[in-house]
């Protein structure tokens, strides 16, 4: 099974003009704060960063606009993320693009599932077959503080855009349906699709082979001139349309073009404009906190507020340019569909000449088509058709195979064996925690929504988020990625259950996983790791650090819109 570690978060807020960076353990990271120091702000920032919104995020954290870059390691090879509002990028160990992104379910969550080796795919709500977005990948990895401890699997927002989700999700998180599955799921639809091809393909070289019988067998060739003359008429009044409206299509592909032109110019001014502030700003940060004038040798200050000035206005050249790069795909968009309907009507010019040459003739194409030449015409359809459905035959013994394949991989006995691992460790986790006011049947099924009444319920959840867990890391064949719990202190949980509960988490941790635990007291428990600990309120990003680490955000940023 791939791990996925996190190394280090980078927030910035351009606005706020505030940063900060903490550094995450491989083993266990305590993150440590009363309220209001920014805990659950920084841990929900985690997994929002790869695309996966938690729900109730702060309004104010909202409004600091805060970029987060994080550094992150995929079975030992280092990876870093950045997100700015609905903007990403993914870079490789020595910070070279390997994405960038405006969307998430059909942009960063298809890149991310090749990365993760995520291979479920799942039905959309207009039914179409697609890579559930980064959310459902993370759900059983993160425990937030204001939902989950009420619901288990509801910790992300948005979950409602795929169909009867819930199932789906749990069956392949937990190795009941695992990646082999939709593998072979995707290698019996590609072949299907070459079917229907194929099948489209024999269908209309049956119906030319009827019409050509029929032909053979009728004696009388019938011509009605008017009818003809109609017909032509008629072609050639649609001929003219279509030449009118394909010279309507070129002009707006013109006017279109020259907008990406003066796009494009404002582009490289813009990059232009940074570059000289960037020289600015690096020259000022260089001079002392006095600057003599050689010409009338006046002193001019160099104060830390006229280099945030600078700083500034390249904030505002970078927001600007993403703004101008988001139009330039638009317009790239636009012209996009404009050549299709440009190629779409040449098509139908193209066809209406050739009938037209065809009805042409067509009088004397009946006087001198001789009958041999449609017997050939007809051995030549029937040995297509035989082709046609020899290869169909073949494919769908293929098919046949990967049947039997997947029959073994839904082997009922495997997937009892997990729902009954699963089982297990609930009713072993339960009595740990010491709830025992549960009937079995309410949690047995491993699909289970967890209902328990007051202080019993928060342990009820950690016992279920935990089974789920284990039961991954034994049969999962995707990447198990970092566990974050925030705030387990709920319920107002009495002294013994609270340290139940905390024991629980740190000595049945799966093994050679990563931890991040949001706590507002840490208490005396053993553990192998490093505490971050938040002091002051409603700061949790700082001004000292603006300068060191938005230097390193934006050159990130920078390389990802070039």
């Amino acid at each position: 099974m791939r791990k996925l570690i996190l190394k280090e978060i980078q927030l910035v807020s351009l606005l706020e003009k505030r940063a900060r960076k903490f550094q995450f353990h491989p083993k266990t990271t305590i993150i440590k704060g009363e309220n209001h120091t920014g805990k659950s702000s920084l841990i929900k920032s985690i997994y929002w960063t790869f695309g996966a919104t938690p729900k109730n995020i702060h309004p104010n954290w909202q409004k600091a606009d805060v970029i987060s870059v994080i550094n992150f390691s995929i079975d030992g090879i280092s990876y870093s993320i950045l997100r700015k509002g609905d903007f990403f990028a993914v870079f490789d160990e020595k910070r070279k693009v390997l994405g960038t992104f405006d969307k998430i379910t059909s942009g960063l969550g298809p890149f991310l599932s090749n990365l993760l080796d995520y291979k479920i795919k799942l039905n959309n709500r207009a039914n179409e077959l697609i890579t559930p977005p980064p959310a459902y990948f993370f759900l059983p990895f993160y425990v937030d503080q204001d939902v989950s401890w009420k619901e288990n699997w509801a910790a992300f927002t948005n979950l409602s855009q795929l169909n009867n989700w819930k199932p789906n999700i749990i069956n392949y998180h937990t190795g009941i349906k695992p990646n082999e599955y939709y593998d072979i799921k995707a290698k019996m639809e590609s072949i299907q699709k070459q079917i229907d091809e194929l099948e489209r393909k024999k269908s209309v070289s049956v119906n030319v082979l009827k019409k050509l019988l029929d032909q053979m067998h009728t004696v009388v060739v019938d011509v009605d001139i008017n009818v003809f003359k109609k017909e032509i008429d008629e072609l050639m009044s649609n001929y003219k349309a279509l030449k009118v409206k394909g010279e309507k299509v070129k002009d707006r592909i013109v006017v279109l073009k020259s907008q990406k032109v003066q796009v494009d110019k404002q582009v490289a001014i813009v990059h232009k404009t940074m570059n000289e502030l960037r020289k600015d700003y690096e020259y000022a940060l260089e001079l002392t906190d006095a600057v003599d004038c050689p010409t009338c040798g006046h002193t001019y200050e160099n104060t830390f507020g006229e280099r945030f000035s600078i700083a500034r206005d390249e904030d505002k050249c970078q927001d600007l340019l993403i703004k101008l790069k988001e139009e330039m795909k638009e317009l790239d968009n636009k012209i996009e569909k404009e050549y299709e309907q440009y190629n779409k009507n040449n098509k139908e010019t193209a066809k209406i000449e050739s009938l037209l040459e065809k009805k042409q003739g067509e009088v004397k194409l009946k006087d001198v088509i001789q009958h041999e030449g449609k017997k050939e015409l007809k051995y030549i359809l029937e040995a297509e058709i035989s082709s046609l459905r020899t290869d169909v035959a073949e494919l769908e013994y293929q098919i046949k195979e990967l049947k039997e394949v997947l029959k073994a991989i839904e082997d009922k006995k495997r997937q009892q064996e997990i729902k009954s691992q699963y089982f297990q460790l609930m009713k072993s986790f339960l009595l740990k925690l010491d709830v025992h006011t549960m009937a079995e049947s309410s949690f047995k099924p491993i699909t289970s929504t967890i209902k328990e009444s007051g202080s019993g319920l928060p342990r009820a959840l950690v016992a279920y988020y935990y089974s789920i867990l284990h039961t991954m890391k034994k049969y999962s064949t995707s990447t198990f990625c970092p566990i974050i719990i925030d705030s387990p202190n709920q319920q107002d949980q009495d002294e013994e259950n609270l340290k139940k509960m905390m024991e629980f988490i740190f000595n049945e941790q799966p093994e050679d996983s990563q931890l991040i635990l949001g706590l507002v007291d840490l208490g005396d428990y053993d553990f192998e790791g490093n505490v971050i600990e938040l002091t002051e309120k409603y700061n949790l990003l700082q001004e000292e650090s603006y300068e060191e680490i938005s230097r390193e955000v934006r050159s990130l940023l920078d390389k990802s819109l070039l």
